[in-house]
């Protein structure tokens, strides 16, 4: 028998060190029942009758269909920057998700 795969608390807190990824607590029992719910159709997977199944095999012999490689010019730069919520010149402003240092004084977006 297979034993049967389940996150706790301190694991997900783990997961989530390793990742990079802020989680506020209060959202730990929601992620914790959606990640579990993953883990129980794994564990549901396994005890498949699965003995007269091939394994899936890519098909390496066949080369992949290719296309000509043309430059085509795209006219829609200055309406995609336009939409941006914040923009720096030619440039979209997204938050920093990773800062680079535990206890950073920076604002979301990599500023002091």
């Amino acid at each position: 028998m297979i034993k049967k795969m389940v996150m706790d608390e301190d694991r997900l807190k783990e997961v989530l060190g390793f990742a990079k990824i802020g989680l506020p607590e209060e959202e730990f029992p929601e992620v914790l029942e959606r990640v579990n719910a993953v883990l129980r159709m794994c564990d549901d997977m396994q005890e498949l009758d699965h003995d007269n199944v091939a394994p899936f095999e890519w098909d390496v012999k066949k080369l992949p269909v290719l296309r000509k490689d043309e430059a085509v010019v795209w006219n829609g730069r200055d309406e995609f920057l336009n939409k941006a919520p914040i923009k720096d010149g030619d440039f979209l402003r997204v938050p920093r998700i990773i800062s680079l240092s535990a206890d950073s004084s920076e604002d979301e977006f990599g500023e002091d």
